[in-house]
């Protein structure tokens, strides 16, 4: 019997231990002509089906120096540069968790009843020829600090100028139709860490904010400072690369869950797309922290009794560095992961069954 509840308790602590608590998760879609997909074929080529996961954020700001006269004086430039890395993250759990993922998705489309196209299959199209051709098990840094998985024995195609979120975009209609008037799936979900923080208050320097908050997404648009660019020039390889100071790229993403249907004929195509009404937040991996840089302006105002050294120490280029690295549990961070993308998929899944 004292074998048996230490038994029972020790199951007790590990479902408390995964069940993490996401709140009130909400979802919405949009559809448009699900009665002609009833009519489809029991076929579903799975499109694209990726996962990506955040590991490190960096963010930048400069604020450009210059001549305010005689009363404001000169300013030299700032820059200010956060980073925070997340340290633990163990990337065969995630290739596991995404995996087992994917398996509980193709398992709930074959219940339905539905048969699923293999990437080879879809690989004949002329659609998709000339793309590039990729098979899970897969993890890649798709973009600085942003790792994208794709499940084992998934085989997908893409192109090589591709955004966040492997798999083609707007060629659902065309392998629809080419595959047999099938449906075409695409699961595409993003787990964010870091949001860039408001800098309100940094007149007369440079500063940047991260906030940390562990979540799937619903929409974000992801930035990234720009990378050196090279000098062809002589004088360049002399003196090596510029950057674009401040300058950053932007890449909007969501999480989604869609079926679409393309069939010949005017009208005759079909979509569901499902999204998230909100983030769902994953507690219990990390805390709610904020990293901060700031670099104040050196100024210089002229008078009779200032040096050329006063002028050329306050016009010095300034510059601050912040970077943080936070250890999260490995176990927690995967499970998370998983609760958080099978509860969205799930919902998915149940809201679009329901309408065919």
């Amino acid at each position: 019997m004292k074998n048996l509840l230490t038994f029972l308790i020790a199951i007790a602590i590990t479902i408390t231990g995964n069940a993490q608590d996401l709140g009130d998760v909400k979802i919405t879609s949009k559809k448009y002509g699900l009665s002609k997909m009833k009519k489809a074929s029991k076929k579903i080529y799975i499109n694209s089906f990726h996962i990506d996961f955040e590991v490190y954020k960096e963010a930048v700001d400069f604020k450009a120096g210059g001549d305010g006269g005689r009363i404001s004086g000169n300013k030299s430039s700032a820059t200010a540069r956060a980073a925070v890395g997340l340290g633990g993250v163990d990337a065969n759990k995630i290739q596991e968790k995404t995996n087992l993922l994917f398996n509980n998705y193709v398992s709930r489309l074959k219940k339905e009843g539905y048969e699923i196209i293999s990437g080879e299959e879809a690989g004949k199209t002329k659609t998709l020829s000339g793309w590039e051709k990729a098979s899970g098990p897969y993890l890649k840094e798709s973009r600085t600090g942003i790792i994208t998985c794709a499940p084992e024995n998934y085989t997908f195609y893409y192109k090589k100028a591709g955004i966040l979120g492997l798999g083609g975009l707007g060629v659902q209609a065309k392998l629809s139709k080419e595959l047999g008037d099938v449906i075409i799936a695409d699961v595409n979900m993003h787990v964010m860490f870091s949001e860039n923080g408001s800098d309100f208050f940094s007149a007369g320097g440079a500063k940047v904010k991260i906030l940390t908050n562990l979540r799937l997404i619903d929409q974000y648009t992801v930035t990234i400072p720009k990378k050196l660019k090279k000098k062809n020039s002589t004088m360049g390889k002399l003196f090596g690369s510029v950057q674009l100071k401040g300058a950053v790229e932007n890449y909007p993403i969501n999480s989604m869950v869609s079926f679409a249907y393309g069939k010949t004929g005017l009208g005759s195509t079909a979509q569901f797309t499902g999204t998230l009404k909100d983030n769902i937040e994953i507690e219990g991996v990390m805390k709610k922290e904020k990293i901060v840089a700031y670099q104040k302006q050196g100024s210089f105002v002229p008078t009779s009794l200032t040096t050329f050294s006063d002028y050329s120490n306050a016009l010095a280029d300034r510059f601050s560095k912040t970077a943080k690295w936070i250890e999260v549990d490995a176990d927690k961070y995967a499970q998370g992961f998983y609760n958080a993308c099978n509860t969205f998929l799930n919902k998915q899944l149940d809201e679009f069954f329901s309408k065919l």
